[in-house]
């Protein structure tokens, strides 16, 4: 600091400009005992809580917190349970769906409308309604067990070099009739008059309720009690669909099962064919023979779906079947009432296929019953014309497009079959009719459409992973067009949904060896 700046700090001020202190001083004044007696010291002032406010402000307080609580943990749930909900199977997710309905909301939307619809012109397809090829005829020593009408295209295998050796190709998968025949219309049994009722001996049929996508593994099991089978449905389920997932089980799987699995304890076989009738059905039971028809049906809150149910009866008075059904019931093992004309719109719309069981020693009987129906081109020639009849009565009517595709296929008429699948799917056909019927892969994949076939497939998996039929079918369009590391991942995975599909396996193993050979 400089002695200026001491220097003024020292000089004293003006006395114009000394600062009048005295209304300090009031009050640095001590204060006097009559000051003092003034001051009163405030206290705080308390408040007398009744018990009813305690009460309030304790509920206000939990439930303050308890909605702080939900807050927190809703936001913490919103983030966890979807993800969680949608990783568990299918029967998982409607145990939970019951419990909680909320959780409803979380599984997968079903796909609305056909989620298939063929986009170009189908009027071609009208040419069929006039095709004029005649019905196959029936060969009288044809085996019933033989040349059944399956969807199963397994390539032929080649000599091991370039070319294809015809001794080694395999006997054909699918039943193709002589290019000329002759029409048959007349059976070639006399029939035997219907009785206006009949039913199979009750006592003999033990029902048992499905289980979770059982409908197939359960009907069978309880038509094969009729012959003194003594197994559940677990057997046929480990047989037929080791994951309990699996959607479909078709009508060749279920014969199978019988006449190589359950053969062994009872002597039991059965056949499928398609073109049934409701008099067939009706000869069937009164002649003792069970008989397992495949339809649509409709749940309520599920919607349309395939199903097998077993007919046990008949009453024509009534207008009824009497069936003994792995989900609807057995009416205390008395058979359950439906209406025929319900059990004949909903078989129409799986191209009236039916599974008949027989003991081995009464197939001459059962080969009396079924006239030309015993053989599987007959049938199946007969279900084309049923189904041509229908289309030309109502053009739109899908179900019957649809069966003449499939009736198409099976007589190995695989241009054809495409037209009316073409055609069949710009009507609107359910998204499920694609879980259960695969004559359409076979028709394209027969014909070089690989990518529709691929389309078929990815589509269909899009709503539905647990069908086995969808890679088998998806690893042989890859096969074909020359993808063999696709085809056998697509082989793999069919094999993982079922171990026992024999058919994946035969084909991963023809493209591993390079004996694979498209059909075109």
């Amino acid at each position: 600091m400089s002695e200026q700046t001491h220097e003024i700090l020292r000089t004293p001020l003006p006395p114009e400009e000394t600062p009048d202190n005295s209304e300090l001083e009031l009050f640095r004044a001590p204060t006097t005992d009559e000051d003092t007696d003034r001051i009163r010291h405030i206290q705080p002032r308390r408040r007398n809580h009744t018990p009813f406010g305690l009460l309030a402000r304790s509920v206000v307080s939990v439930a303050a917190g308890t909605f702080g609580f939900m807050l927190v943990a809703g936001v913490v749930l919103a983030i966890i349970v979807p993800p969680w909900y949608r990783s568990l199977q299918p029967r998982y997710q409607e145990i939970w769906c019951h419990r909680i309905s909320a959780l409803c909301d979380l599984k997968k939307q079903a796909p609305e409308g056909n989620v298939l619809v063929f986009q170009g012109d189908t009027d071609d397809a009208l040419a069929l309604l006039n095709d004029t090829t005649p019905t196959a005829t029936t060969e009288p020593n044809i085996s019933l067990t033989s040349n059944e009408p399956t969807f199963t295209p397994i390539p032929p295998k080649s000599a091991g070099g370039g070319g294809t050796n015809p001794d080694d190709l395999p006997s054909p998968t699918v039943f193709v009739p002589p290019a000329t025949v002759a029409p048959s219309p007349t059976p070639t049994a006399t029939p035997i008059p219907i009785p206006l009722a009949a039913q199979l001996d009750f006592s003999k049929i033990k029902w048992e309720q499905q289980g979770w996508n059982n409908c197939g593994p359960t009907t069978v099991t309880i038509a094969l009690s009729y012959f003194g089978y003594s197994d559940n449905q677990t057997r046929a389920a480990n047989f037929l669909k080791p994951n309990v997932e699996d959607k479909n089980v078709s009508p060749g799987q279920l014969v199978e099962f019988v006449n190589t699995d359950a053969a062994t304890d009872v002597a039991v076989r059965a056949l499928y064919r398609v073109g049934g009738t409701l008099d067939l059905l009706k000869r069937f039971i009164a002649a003792g023979f069970p008989v397992i028809v495949e339809r649509g049906i409709n749940v309520r809150d599920t919607g349309w779906m395939g199903h097998y149910s077993l007919v046990v009866g008949y009453d024509d008075a009534a207008g009824d079947f009497l069936l003994f059904d792995s989900y609807f019931g057995s009416n205390k093992n008395q058979g359950r009432p439906e209406r025929q004309d319900a059990i004949d719109l909903g078989w129409k719309q799986f191209n009236y296929t039916y599974i008949v069981l027989y003991a081995p020693t009464r197939e001459a009987e059962l080969r009396e019953v079924l006239g030309n129906y015993a053989d599987p081109a007959y049938a199946a020639s007969d279900a084309l014309e049923r189904a041509k009849a229908a289309a030309t009565l109502d053009p739109d009517d899908k179900y019957a497009w649809f069966n003449m595709g499939t009736s198409l296929t099976l007589l190995g008429r695989y241009d054809e079959a495409v037209l009316a699948y073409n055609r069949a799917r710009t009507l609107d056909l359910p998204y499920r009719i694609w879980w259960y019927q695969f004559g359409p892969y076979i028709a394209y994949y027969h014909v070089g459409q690989y990518n529709e076939v691929v389309t078929i497939a990815d589509t269909t998996e899009s709503n539905q992973s647990y069908i086995e039929e969808i890679y088998y079918y998806r690893g042989l369009a890859y096969a074909a067009q020359n993808k063999p590391e696709e085809a056998v991942k697509e082989f793999d995975k069919a094999l993982r949904y079922n171990k026992n599909f024999s058919k994946a396996s035969e084909a991963k193993q023809e493209v591993l060896e390079g004996r694979f050979v498209a059909p075109r």
